[in-house]
Parts: structure tokens; sequence; C-alpha cells
């Protein structure tokens, strides 16, 4: 048998003895962060559910873990324990009892418990060290009033997903819903979100999990707050906001520091808590890897048993190109929820001093004018970093992030030199308007941020007067058109999940207006993906009062398949769906239709041709004939040769599959069903490899006015295994210190194996997701002789689930001369090596591969290897 074959199956027989009996010891990769010395361990036993037998079972396999734990002498604390939803518990424990605990018989598996955080808001402008984004609070005082025009309306995603109509015509509020948010708290104490909280307060139950507390308040980040706020809050007698269900109940779950990080089994309790507490729904806007295999997404598709819906952020990794879908909870029942802009946005005026009749716009986070009454402008230079920072000084500098060097410490000497304020230049190609933000205690400068027009005209008008000062005195705020509502946010994660799935819908998340906390201003205009979240979380509570005797699954299927897809302006056709999902949610229509089509979207894989199916389920009370009809999407391509790329450098093309209805036209009667058939075919001239398409099928009653079902499906051109993992020939990489070794040379490098600058190091990047990565050691002729261990948890050297790399993200992986002897079978046992030359090899599984063929593994072998020990 091939060698290779057999090592192979020496894994397989480890992985399912382990799994049996010993558990797995699963390593998280490089690129997730984890709590230091805690684990999670599942036990062997499915978890209770609603059954009070299995619960009494599940009880008894944790006491014999405890009993055999004490019978060892391992000393290890207990985090968190979990019987419902997964059997389960978290622990504290030193690396080397590791071992010891996974041969406890019933135990799965153990993994380190993962951290969490809020999906960084405009992550991709992340340009320096000194300057990250994500929450502004220094444009203002918490004095400063919400001053705004008498015609400005904060309510403009009303209109944009139907929630206007549903209020006015069926006066639908979401009476009688609660809503979870597993967040930063809430800050009950502001007048939109009831004032105070506890029995017969709008947040009446929640938990702050920081501190053990019954006070969940939200008061240093504002995320939970301002999540909170667009699914319910009532600010109709002061600033006219109003929250898509102002009438629901509130659980406030306070689980995210004021960094915005959590730890994965403090959620994992909060998730249980709102269960307990009867939430109907769970907003839980996290990011994380994209593999729907975490405990996390075991417990939200398990909330589904109860009825309750989890809803969480796609993501704010849209300038990262594909395989993006970053929602932790990526589970088959959760709904990721992708970002579109607002129609409009709140902004402020300035004029120039000397001449009123020019004027900028500039949008702050805190829905503030900045507070000085006026200022001279500064322009700071592109990819310098100037000698004399005191030319700033009390001025407003205009900056782009774009080009200012990585190096410079330019924001917090601004500081110290008393700079007034800092104009941050956006790069949109359509020129709309976002928000930018930095998370820094100490940063006191207020931001606002301009767009590349405004910022040209500034530019222009320095020329002419280089003391350009303007006059930032009205602190009137205006609401504006925005040139790029109804428009894909530019943040916004592209999918497919890392299982080829179609997760996302749309919903408004780009430049929206909610509450804050009272202490930071009780106001924000924030963008992301959590906003857009909290838009879905709000449109299910209507769903749910509308139709109270449906269950949850229904909801959710009625609000998926009445999405309207999305339109990609700069392409002139409908955006993939690998970037929208389903479209563009409108929970009226979802109300008033009664008719049903299962499955909700189609995955095509990577099949050529497809014979497929839908459902047609007529709810209504009359007969209804439908016509179908295909709506292509635009064709993407997110890669070049062996690298996947950015979103910028992304191809585009028009071609569409052919799809073929066996009949366009179907007749059903009132309370059945009829199944229709349909082929699809992937487009034929998409060629080059690394294509991707997609589209919809509609399906809408022949009457004029009906409103119209659509179906997305996604595949891709070509064979799904050809995708590249390894980003050859650039990576893997073999360095010694922090000198690449060419991977044409044959010249053996040496060496001492003593310290880290003597020892081999690996670099690679993850061009596609994998589902097993496995490093190799050879010998002189190249033949297999063991595995490399991991570090710290003495595991066989396997990697599971590993997401794509971003851009300048690099993993590595340092090997201290140790391998694991897989014939011998000493598992976790690191055996010495001796001196001589060596290779290594590394094996990535390709997507959706089968671990027993060699063709199915993507592999590398390192430059020779010479290791000479130092006596």
């Amino acid at each position: 048998m091939n060698r290779f074959l057999i090592y192979l199956i020496i894994i397989i027989i480890y992985c399912v003895q382990a799994i049996k009996a010993k558990g797995i010891i699963k390593r998280a990769t490089k690129h997730v962060e984890i709590v230091e010395n805690a684990y999670l361990l599942k036990f062997s036993l499915p978890p209770s559910y609603k059954d009070d037998n299995k619960k009494l079972n599940v009880i008894k396999q944790h006491e014999y873990f405890y009993d055999e734990i004490k019978k060892k002498g391992l000393n290890i604390t207990i985090r968190y324990e979990f019987h419902e939803l997964i059997n389960a518990i978290t622990f504290e424990a030193k690396d080397d009892d590791l071992k010891s605990i996974v041969e406890i018989n019933g135990v799965q598996s153990v993994e380190p418990v993962q951290k969490h955080r809020i999906p960084p808001i405009s992550f991709n402008m992340i340009k320096s060290k000194y300057t990250q984004m994500f929450f502004d609070k220094r444009d203002w005082t918490t004095n400063t009033p919400l001053n705004l025009t008498k015609e400005a309306n904060l309510n403009t995603i009303h209109k944009m997903i139907g929630v206007d109509l549903v209020h006015k015509q069926f006066g639908y509020y979401g009476k009688g819903i609660k809503v979870g948010v597993i967040d930063t708290g809430i800050d009950y104490l502001h007048p939109a979100l009831g004032g105070c909280f506890g029995p017969g307060c709008k947040v009446e139950y929640g938990y702050n999990y920081l501190e053990n507390t019954w006070n969940p308040r939200d008061i240093c980040s504002g995320h939970g707050t301002h999540i909170a706020g667009i699914i319910g809050a009532n600010d109709s007698m002061h600033s006219g906001f109003i929250g898509i269900a102002p009438q629901i109940t509130f659980g406030a779950y306070r689980v995210m520091n004021c960094n915005g990080q959590g730890e994965g089994d403090v959620i994992m309790t909060a998730l249980q808590r709102a269960k307990d507490d009867g939430m109907n729904i769970i907003n839980l806007s996290l990011g994380g890897n994209g593999w729907a295999v975490n405990p996390l997404s075991e417990m939200a598709d398990a909330l589904t048993k109860y009825g309750i819906i989890v809803v969480t952020a796609n993501g704010n990794y849209g300038t990262e190109g594909i395989f993006e879908s970053g929602g932790t909870l990526l589970g088959r029942e959760t709904i990721a929820v992708a970002s579109i802009e607002n129609t409009h946005y709140l902004s402020f005026k300035a004029y120039d001093v000397s001449d009123k009749n020019f004027s900028i716009d500039y949008v702050t986070v805190s829905a503030r004018a900045f507070t000085f009454p006026s200022a001279k402008i500064e322009i700071f230079p592109d990819h310098i970093c100037p000698e004399n920072f005191m030319i700033y000084e009390n001025k407003v500098v205009m900056v782009n992030l774009e080009t200012s060097p990585l190096s410079c410490p330019w924001l917090g000497i601004l500081q110290i030199i008393n700079a007034r304020a800092i104009l941050i230049i956006i790069r949109n190609e359509t020129l709309g308007p976002t928000t930018a933000n930095f998370n820094n205690e100490q940063i006191k400068i207020p931001t606002a941020t301009i767009n590349l027009i405004t910022a040209q005209l500034i530019k222009e008008r320095k020329k002419k007067n280089n003391d350009l000062e303007m006059d930032f005195s009205e602190k009137i705020g205006h609401v504006l058109p925005n040139p790029l509502g109804y428009s894909m946010s530019y943040y916004s994660s592209w999918g497919l999940s890392n299982l080829l799935d179609i997760k996302e819908i749309v919903t408004p998340g780009g430049m929206i207006f909610s509450t804050y906390p009272v202490p930071l201003g009780s106001y924000a205009q924030l963008s992301g993906s959590s906003m857009s979240t909290a838009c879905v979380a709000g449109a299910l509570a209507l769903y749910m009062e509308a139709n109270p005797s449906k269950n949850s699954r229904h909801a959710r299927n009625m609000l998926t398949i009445y999405a309207n897809p999305i339109y990609d302006m700069k392409n002139k056709e409908k955006a993939s769906v690998l970037q929208q999902g389903t479209g563009l949610i409108n929970v009226y229509n979802s109300i008033i239709s009664s008719t049903l089509i299962t499955p909700t979207r189609i995955l095509l894989y990577d099949k050529s041709f497809s014979y497929k199916y839908l459902d047609i389920h007529n709810n209504g009370k009359r007969v209804i004939t439908y016509n179908l009809k295909h709506c292509p999407a635009i064709s993407i391509n997110g890669y070049n040769g062996t690298r996947s790329i950015r979103t910028n450098y992304m191809k585009f093309n028009h071609s569409a599959a052919i799809v073929k209805f066996v009949k366009d036209k179907v007749t059903v009667q009132p309370g059945s069903s009829v199944r229709t058939y349909f082929t699809i075919s992937s487009p034929k001239d998409l060629i080059e490899h690394g294509w991707f398409y997609s589209g919809f099928i509609q399906v809408k009653p022949i009457k004029q006015s009906a409103i119209a079902v659509t179906i997305p499906y996604a595949g891709f051109a070509g064979d799904i295994k050809s995708l590249p993992i390894l980003g050859q020939p650039e990576f893997p990489q073999l360095r010694k210190s922090n000198k690449i070794i060419s991977s044409n040379t044959t010249t053996p490098t040496i060496f001492t194996m003593e310290n880290s600058k003597n020892r081999p190091i690996i670099t690679m990047v993850i061009s596609t997701p994998t589902k097993l990565l496995l490093i190799y050691a050879l010998n002189f002729d190249k033949k297999i002789i063991g595995r490399i261990p991991r570090v710290n948890l003495h595991l066989v050297g396997i990697t599971r689930y590993l997401t794509k790399t971003r851009f300048n993200q690099i993993l590595y992986y340092e090997w201290n001369g140790n391998i694991v002897d897989l014939e011998n079978k000493k598992n976790g046992f690191k055996s010495y090596f001796d001196v001589g030359i060596y290779y290594l090899k590394i094996s990535a599984l390709k997507m959706f591969g089968n671990i027993l063929n060699e063709s199915d593994w993507e592999s590398w072998i390192s430059p020779p290897i010479k290791i000479q020990r130092k006596k």
C-alpha cells in the first residue's frame, strides 16, 4: 500500500480512538485569540435538551469526570458547566495535565477557550499601529445637546425594509416579544431605553458577567446600547428616533469588555441564561472563525429547538476578498447579516470664514458638531512624517489614512501639541460618507470624516489661501441623501461560508443613528454589520408579533425569501450572492404574503450541471399561478493564480448560468404545494480557475401587483478542489531567523536547534479554507518518519479548520527538532531527532477532499534542513 495512505490511515485510527476514548485536543490557529490556560471539554453524551432523563445522565457523566480528576491527583478549576444546549465544561489547568485529562473515559474533545470580538468597524482603514479605529467618544461633551433641523428624519432605515408600513398599517411594534442582546450591556438609564432595569422596565432581564452582578449597564463601550436602540428604542418625544420594534422587552447580557472583547465560555453561559429568561430572539454581533464547528454555533443551533432565533453579524472584512463570512455563529439555523448603506446620514457644515459660499460637509460618530467656533486648516503630508509638528498646533488637520506613514506616531503627537481636530479622508470609490474613530482612551482629539471630493476642494482652496480658516459655529445637524444608499457597504464581508453555504441576508448597517450610553453623549452614528444584525432582530420581532402561532424557522424562512436582490451600481448587474446572500429584507412583504418556498437557498458547489427543484406552498385562500424567472448576478473571481486577493483586485464577469425550467408557469391550489423542477448549468466561458457564479430564481404570482419571491443560488465554475490553499510558489517559506531560504536551493541549511534564531521556521498563508493541515518530518530520502508536534498541547501535529489568512497575515510554525513517531503509535510522545539532513512537508486537505485520496491534498516540501546540534 502507498506509504502516504498508510500514514493517513494511522491518523484516522488515532482520531477515531481519541474521539471514542481519549479525546482530541484541538489547537486554535495562531490567528485565533485564546484565553490563557482555559479549555473547553466536550463529553461524549449528547446534551439533555428538554429530556430530564438525559439531563440526569449528563450530570452523572460530569460527576464521573470529577471523580477521575481527583483519583489522578490533577488540579483543575471549573469555570462553567453546560448540560442542556451542549454537554461540556470549561476549566483552567496546566498544559502538562491535559494528556491525562483527555484519557478519562467519556471525554470527546478538549480545545482552548477562544476570545471573541465585536466586528471592528472599518477594519480596512486600520493603517497605523498608533491609530486603531473603533469608537470615537471625543468630539463632544456629555452636556452637548443633540441639535437637528426640524425636518430631520432619523428613521430612514424603516422605509428601506418595510418597517414604516408595518407600524402604520398594522400597529405592530414588537409587543410581547423578548430580545436578548449579548454584547457590552445596555445603558438602561437612557430615557429612550426605558430609564430603568428590572420587572416592568423595557430592559427587564440581564446579567453582568464581567463583574458578576445583576447590573448589565453599558457605560464604557456603547456598542450594545447602539444595537439596542436600533432594535427597540423609543425617543419620539426628543430626537424623533424610534427603533424597529419599540415595544419589545430586552434582556441585556454584558459579556464584552470596554474594548469589545469577550471570552467564549462566558458568551455560552449568556446564551443559556437568555434561553432560561425566555428570549424569543438573540442578537449576537461577534467576529471570529468562519467554520460552523465551534461550541457557540452548536449552542445557537440547539436554541432553535426552543423556538429561539440567533442573529449574528456577518463581519466587517469586506476589503479582504471572498471566504470572509466571519460570523462566529455560522450554524445552519442562525442568520448571518450583511450590510448595505443607509439612504440618508447625519452631517454637519463648516464654511470658509472669508467666503460663506464655500462649505464642506463632515460626519462625526457622536452625531454632534465640533464644539469650537472656528479653526485654520492644515494638510498632513503623504508618505512622510513631518519634522515640525508645531505647525498643526490649534489647527484642524486633514489626514489621509491611506498615505500616512506606518512608523509615524502622528496621532499622539497631534494630541500633545493640541491640534483642534482631525478630518480623516475616506477613500470610497463612489465617494459616499462613512465614519472613522479611534479606540484609545488616551486620545481626546475630536475626529470627523470627509470624502475625497471634499478633500480635493479643501486642497484647492488651501492653494489659493494658505491661511484657510473654516467656521464650525453652525451646530445644527442635517440629514442628507446618501449617494451610496441601497448599495452594499464596502466593509461588509463576502462569502461563501467555508462549506460553500449561502448565509447572508442584508439590511442597513452603514451610517446608522441610534442610542449611546448617556455618559458618552446619548447618541451616535455608527457603521458595521452589527448595526445590520440589529435591524434583522427588530424585523423578526415584528414578524413574530404578527404571526404568534408560527415557529422560529418559519419566521426566518419568510424573512429570507421575500428579500430583494441588491444592484451592483459599479458593475451594473445584481450584486453577487457571495456578497449579498439572499438580498435586502422587507418585513412588510413577509407579513402580508401567503406563499412559502423551500428550500430557501440553492447550493450548487462545483457541479457543472444540477437538477434542482423548489416546493411552492400556497398558504392563502385562492388559487395562485406563478411565473418562474431566472435573474443572474455578476460572477466574481477572488484569486490571482495561487493566492486569494483583496476585494479591490477581484475580477468581475457578466457571464451567467443557464437555467431551464421544466415548467415556467405553475398553478397551486389554496392550502396545497407543488414541486417544480429546473436545471442549472454553469457558465460556459468562465474557463480561468477561481470563478464563482450566482443568481436568483424568481417566483412571482401573475397578478401584476403581487410580491415576488427570490431564491438565491451560487456555485463554482470548475473543480472546487482546484482552489489553491498554500499560496505556492511564494509560500510556504522556510526561514532561519529573518532570512528566507530559497525553495530552489539544494544546499542544506544548518540549524543548531538551541533557540528560535537557530530553528527552522515555516511561514505560510492560507488562500482557501482547509479542514485539516499536517506537517510531516521527512528523512534524507524524503520518506515520512513522523509529524511535527504542536507546542504546549502535545498533540500529533493536527491543525484543524483553518480559515483563510487575510492580507499581510502570515502563520508561523517553529520546529524544535522533535517529531511524533506514528508507526510506533506513541500518541503525544515527542522523540528526540538525531543529527542529519531532513525535510519538512506540509499537506493541506483540499475543499471537500477525501482524507484517503492523495490527490485531494495540496503539499509542499521544504529545502533541505541539516540538524547539527551543539555539543
